[in-house]
């Protein structure tokens, strides 16, 4: 059985991702297993006072995002038939998805060339190209 992580943050390009999946698995009749990651980036905090209440606060925010854009990501592989287990993580993204890796098990990573980043004249995104570096497993990019 194949053990995917997918890297979902809500793009155009992670959605086509999770739907390369959903026909991969019933094109091919396998059923994999399927872990979703999103992961946000720490805040970058300027100024001179700053609360733990307010870096907290923070924290709160990014990771009640990343579990809205989970749900959606599970709401379309269940759509389609599949089951999933979902990873809310923080910190820099192609590190947090090199982990996941490695402490998942994941033989193959699938995420989209693009994400929401700023730099949309980019043929292939930043992230994808340090995950690509950092992880020791296949990376399948979907346009």
């Amino acid at each position: 059985m194949r053990k995917l992580l997918i890297a979902y943050d809500g793009s155009d390009n992670s959605k086509r991702a999770l739907q390369y999946v959903i026909d991969l698995a019933r094109d091919t009749g396998m059923t994999p297993q399927i872990h979703v990651v999103n992961v946000q980036q720490e805040p970058i905090i300027y100024g001179e006072y700053v609360t733990a209440a307010m870096i907290d606060e923070l924290n709160s925010g990014l990771m009640s995002q990343a579990r809205s854009v989970l749900d959606e990501a599970v709401a379309v592989l269940q759509a389609g038939g599949l089951s999933c287990e979902t990873h809310a993580l923080q910190g820099n993204v192609a590190e947090q998805v090199s982990d996941a890796v490695k402490r998942l098990g994941c033989d193959t990573v699938v995420m989209g060339t693009r994400g929401l980043g700023s730099f949309t004249g980019l043929v292939l995104g930043s992230v994808a190209n340090r995950v690509i570096h950092e992880v020791s497993v296949p990376v399948l990019l979907v346009k």
